[in-house]
């Protein structure tokens, strides 16, 4: 008899049916309520407190915020941009000191109404590659003005370009982002939509076969973190990386760089402010995001609560940096 792997044992068992403890008769019991070795106690936990979202809260509120932004006037608005660039960096994690070969190719050119689409490939760094779509539009003048656009949680860049999960062209602009991609285009501007990494095409097979919008993200920050980095810094290289592709397009005009993302990718847009090549920027996190985005090992940054980091900050950190 073959010996099953534990790999493969863990598989078969997946792909069992749920059947829990239901009756030869067929009725199934009605709910116990019971949520864990504390249900129904109520005596002897005067002042405990097990749950750890609200320690972390407290810690937060607790922290020094050393750089918090308190300036008054540009000049200290300027030397406080230099002190937190330094520290964020050394928070992101190391960055490659050498810059791989892009390698850019073009697979795939299409035509729509107002824009052309095309499907480009370049290499990051040695052993990662990312794949963006170019949407350049037709009365655009050349050199144009770009946008680099990340997309934040669910199938990945198809959802900011007007891809549906069959791989059809669409038109409604669905889902919560709305393919901001095409509307960069629309309003004239040249568009470099990156697949970041965890989503879409740049998941583990294990993970691509739970579904589209199954995201890869936590396996790629554990081994990150595992190494002394962030998968954070490596979506900032990759936006980096998307600067030096638009450098090499004579239709792009590579100093009038904006970035934009929501939800993932706007954690992503955030640190990317950090290169002085970016013109501008916008992202939307959502409602208190600094706390709904504390728990993803993805956009973790060690200390950056103690120093004060949150989403007014970073704000303040995009919109005073001077310009030339």
């Amino acid at each position: 008899m073959r010996k099953v792997s534990r790999r493969e044992l863990a598989r078969m068992l997946a792909a069992l049916p749920t059947l829990g403890a239901v009756p030869l008769g067929g009725q199934v019991p009605a709910p116990s309520g019971y949520i864990g070795p504390l249900t129904g106690i109520t005596k002897g936990l005067d002042g405990r407190r097990f749950d750890p979202v609200p320690f972390t809260r407290d810690l937060y509120a607790a922290a020094p915020r050393r750089l918090r932004f308190e300036a008054r006037t540009r000049g200290q608005a300027e030397e406080w941009q230099q002190q937190l660039r330094a520290r964020l960096i050394d928070l992101l994690g190391v960055f490659p000191l050498e810059r791989q070969p892009l390698r850019p190719v073009t697979l795939e050119t299409r035509a729509f109404p107002g824009y052309r689409r095309e499907k480009i490939v370049f290499d990051s760094r040695p052993g990662v590659s990312v794949l963006a779509y170019l949407l350049l539009p037709a009365n655009a003048k050349t050199p144009a003005a770009t946008m680099i656009c990340v997309p934040g949680h669910g199938r990945g860049v198809d959802d900011i370009v007007g891809i549906d999960e069959q791989g059809r062209d669409r038109t409604d602009k669905a889902g919560y982002q709305h393919d901001f991609a095409i509307q960069v285009a629309e309003a004239g501007m040249a568009a470099v939509a990156i697949e970041p990494m965890g989503f879409g095409c740049r998941r583990d097979p294990l993970n691509a076969r739970q579904g589209l919008s199954r995201k890869a993200c936590e396996p790629v920050a554990g081994g990150a973190l595992l190494v002394g980095e962030t998968l954070i810094a490596w979506r900032v290289w990759d936006v980096m990386r998307a600067l030096d592709y638009i450098a090499t397009r004579s239709e792009l005009d590579s100093s009038r760089v904006g970035c934009m993302g929501i939800s993932g990718g706007g954690t992503v847009r955030k640190p990317g402010a950090l290169h002085r090549q970016l013109r501008a920027g916008d992202s939307e996190l959502g409602r208190d995001a600094r706390h709904r985005r504390a728990d993803r090992a993805e956009a973790a940054l060690r200390g950056i609560g103690g120093e004060g980091q949150h989403l007014p900050d970073h704000v303040e950190h995009r919109e005073l940096q001077p310009r030339a």
